[in-house]
Parts: structure tokens; sequence; C-alpha cells
């Protein structure tokens, strides 16, 4: 059991995280349109909400949820993710999925390996005549690269007192990472932190946030509130 005083809980990104590529950005270069889109939006051309628009509408008329599936029925996760949710679930620390992605291909994942009960936070998709993005996370206070907004999913359900956990590999985890204590990054958001001075744990998978989260959970490592973390958050809800 966990000897750290305060509630932990932890949040981790989807694409490239928990799954060993991108699904979103896998989806759209087969199924649509993926750049020059992808480009402009790194380019600060368009906002992530025209990103996703776009994307959506360069889908074919036919495409639906089955093709979405048998997609990314082959797509493989993390081969230690299991183990670490299971470790969450031993100390009683709440687990959270935040994706910039889309629920149509997140949950059948989740549930394939187990973990349909864990709280998944992500856009959805709407099928009429033509394929749409939902928000449901959206809000006009946070200017990031993440429509699903990530920050307030991670300020909206730690209490004041609780240490934030975060995991992620993109540029849509940038901002939560910021609001976050204790951070385990990987690819553009590790080089993200470093650039700008964030402290994080680099990883390759989750053998290695296993392995560093059984050390704070044993009090081996410290952990505690990061100071910059919590003035960001006290920011961002006055923003609200």
């Amino acid at each position: 059991m966990t000897k750290i005083n305060k509630q932990i809980y932890v949040f981790c990104d989807f694409d490239g995280t928990v799954t060993l590529k991108d699904l979103g950005d896998e989806l759209f270069k087969v199924y649509g349109k993926f750049e020059p889109y992808n480009t402009q939006l790194k380019n600060g051309e368009i906002s992530i909400y025209q990103y996703w628009q776009v994307l959506c509408a360069s889908l074919a008329p036919n495409f639906n949820r089955e093709i979405i599936q048998k997609f990314t029925g082959n797509y493989q996760v993390d081969p230690y993710f299991y183990e670490f949710t299971e470790l969450c679930k031993i100390n009683k620390i709440p687990f959270s999925i935040v994706s910039d992605g889309f629920a149509e291909y997140i949950l059948p994942i989740m549930k394939r390996i187990g973990l349909d009960n864990e709280t998944v936070l992500c856009n959805y998709l709407s099928f009429s005549s033509v394929v749409k993005p939902v928000f449901p996370g959206a809000t006009q206070s946070c200017r990031c690269l993440c429509a699903s907004c990530k920050r307030n999913a991670v300020i909206n359900l730690v209490p004041d007192d609780g240490i934030i956990v975060y995991i992620g590999d993109g540029y849509s985890d940038f901002c939560a990472a910021e609001h976050s204590d204790v951070i385990f990054a990987k690819k553009h958001l590790a080089r993200y932190c470093a650039e700008n001075k964030i402290p994080h744990y680099n990883f390759k998978s989750f053998f290695d946030i296993k392995k560093i989260f059984s050390d704070i959970l044993s009090g081996k490592k410290n952990i505690k509130q990061r100071r910059q973390a919590q003035l960001r958050r006290k920011d961002a809800f006055e923003a609200e």
C-alpha cells in the first residue's frame, strides 16, 4: 500500500501513450486527408477545432463505426499498461484516460484489454449524412492544442490538496502537463518539458512508469505538489 499521505490522481493520454501508435493520426491518414491540415495545426494556421472538423469532412460518406473498430482492432497497446492500472487499483489511486481522440476507437480498445470500467474523457463522432466531431470537453478559456480540454479534466477531478500525476507523449498533453505535479513524458511532451524546464520522468514504456511509480508509492522517491503547477491550476480556476 502507498505510504503517501495525500491522495494521488493519475491521468493518462491514449494515442501513442497507451497505444503503440497514434490511432487518430493513422485513421485519418488511411481514410481521410491528414495533410496539409496537421502541418497547418502545428504552425498555428488553424485551431484544433478547425483541424478536427476538416479531417472529419475529408472522410468518405460511407465511413462508419464498423470501419473504425475493424481498423483499430489489430493495433497493440503498451504491454505493461494493464499492470500499471492494476498497481493504481491496488493502491486505491483514481485513474482516468484523457484524450483528444475519439470514443469510437478508444472505448472498444479499453474493453478489449479488460479496462472498460475506467474513466475515459475524450471527443466522439456524430454519424449522419456526414461525419462530425463533437467536443464535450471544450472550453473557451484554454487555447492549447486539445479540443477535449485535458487541463480542465485534470483540475476539475482533483481536490486542492490532491497530487496530480500525468502521463503523455504529444502536443495535446502540453497544457495538462503544465498543470500537473508529477509528469511522465516521452516524444514531443518530453522535449517540451525539457525545453521549458518542467520537471519530468522520461519513459519508453509503462514498464519504466510502473518501476518509478512503485518507488514513489513505497516512499523511496519523494512526491509533492509542484508550486508552478499549483499556481497554474489557481489561474485556470479563476479563468473559468
